[in-house]
């Protein structure tokens, strides 16, 4: 049974050609989106074919038997995903749901999911192999979520795919013989709408300044702009947001020379992970920018701020550290200690965690790549 993606497209080839504004729609509206997608289609092969979720029923229901949806954070009280549950009741296909998360207050209570959202996971949940889950969520918390609203029953704690991007089944042991003296990171940048996160994301900034390091972008669209090098064709409002939320202290000219020195953004994953091969440690509040470190052997520290990064840095055994612990800011001299890492427990975590994702995709008629089998062990 040939399966498609119903979702985004694992990387953007025409990147050079086309305006931020596009590429900022191309991605999901977060660069990060591209890491979950790409690690499900190379499960699958590679090159699986595609149909953006704004597409008619009629086209999705062309383009194969089985529709594999990537997901992200999207059970929740921020979102309503009530018109995608209408299109989602004339699909014919099966579907098989792959990350899910929940998003919920910091002290991880249920959130008031809209009914929209509900019943688009419920069509989802109903178009799977009876008796078999057909929804992999990224922790037990997710998991948690979907028991109180009664869909549950079709759902499995897998983590997110990102973590099988690397065939090593031995990656743990590798990102720990990387392990060295900080002397350049790379940050995975915030959002500059993160006011309580300035003081950290400008520490970190001041780290990048200090050791030629790089701020790497993924959303909203005026920091990929920034991070893209258009700081002098940005409206005053925005490049003055990003420079109070990254680098406070700087005039808005000192700023500006600053992104075009140390600002970087990527819209496929090779890449992205071949430019963290430069630095010894990754550290940022995007769990997706930290876990592409760690797939290229890179030490990585994901700030843990919510209930979603927490959930994945718990599930994954991604290191981490709470924000509210480091909320003054991090020195230079801390990243050294901030890296707290175990080799083989992240193998043996990780290969768990493959084998249930590698029974998952076979038990909905998914046929998974060999390698994911290696790393699982089976």
């Amino acid at each position: 049974m040939t399966p498609f993606i119903v979702g985004l497209r694992s990387s953007v080839r025409d990147m050079a050609f086309l305006g931020t504004k596009t590429l900022y729609n191309r991605v999901g509206h977060n660069t990060g989106n591209l890491a979950f997608h790409a690690a499900i289609d190379a499960h699958l092969g590679g090159n699986l074919p595609s149909v953006g979720w704004d597409a008619p029923a009629e086209l999705i229901n062309s383009m194969g038997a089985i529709g594999v949806v990537p997901a992200a954070n999207q059970v929740g009280a921020h979102a309503d995903y009530g018109g995608l549950a209408r299109t989602f009741e004339e699909l014919k296909c099966r579907l098989v749901m792959i990350g899910l998360g929940a998003q919920t207050g910091v002290d991880g209570s249920i959130p008031q999911v809209p009914e929209g959202t509900q019943a688009w996971v419920r069509q989802v949940a109903s178009r799977g192999i009876p008796g078999t889950p057909n929804i992999s969520v990224r922790g037990p918390l997710t998991k948690k979520v979907l028991d109180h609203y009664g869909l549950g029953e079709q759902a499995l704690v897998i983590g997110c795919p990102s973590l099988f991007i690397n065939p090593d089944p031995h990656l743990g042991e590798s990102i720990e013989k990387n392990r060295r003296l900080v002397k350049r990171i790379a940050v995975a940048g915030g959002h500059p709408q993160w006011k309580h996160l300035g003081k950290i994301e400008a520490s970190l900034a001041a780290v990048v300044t200090a050791t030629g390091g790089s701020y790497v972008g993924q959303s909203p669209e005026s920091a990929i702009a920034l991070t893209r090098g258009e700081a002098k064709v940005m409206s005053e409002e925005d490049v003055k947001s990003c420079r109070d939320y990254i680098c406070p202290s700087m005039s808005i000219e000192e700023f500006i020379q600053w992104s075009e020195r140390h600002c970087d953004v990527f819209f496929d994953i090779p890449g992205w992970m071949e430019h963290y091969r430069r630095f010894d440690l990754v550290i940022g509040t995007r769990i997706h920018g930290v876990m592409l470190a760690l797939q290229a052997g890179i030490p990585g520290v994901c700030i843990a701020h919510d209930s979603r990064t927490l959930e994945l840095c718990q599930t994954m055994m991604v290191p981490y550290v709470l924000a509210r612990d480091v909320s003054g800011g991090i020195s230079r001299e801390h990243l050294s200690d901030i890296f707290q890492f175990n080799g083989k427990a992240f193998d043996e975590n990780r290969r768990v965690l493959a084998k249930r994702y590698f029974s998952f995709l076979t038990s909905n008629d998914l046929k998974p790549v060999n390698w994911l089998g290696v790393i699982a062990r089976i």
